[in-house]
């Protein structure tokens, strides 16, 4: 069994957004993210690009917008 991936606390606070609103686009995400954080965009971007080299999300492009859900493996445990 494959251990679970590690994620930062900003990588949690993007987590909750996709946990909640999933399947959700960059766009969306990031402008949730920047209503309740000191965040800049490219901050978000980075954000989500590392949960998806970590695992814990997978995404799907749709013409030129990607939009990202959960792996299979982070819908039910993500180690903090």
């Amino acid at each position: 069994m494959r251990s679970l991936p590690q994620i930062s606390e900003a990588e949690y606070e993007v987590m909750k957004i996709v946990w909640k609103l999933a399947p959700i686009n960059t766009n969306k995400i990031t402008e949730l993210l920047l209503k309740t954080t000191s965040w800049s965009p490219r901050t978000i971007q980075t954000l989500i690009k590392r949960l998806v080299t970590k695992g814990a999300l997978a995404y799907e492009k749709q013409g030129r917008v990607f939009v990202y859900k959960l792996s299979g493996r982070s819908d039910t445990a993500i180690s903090r």
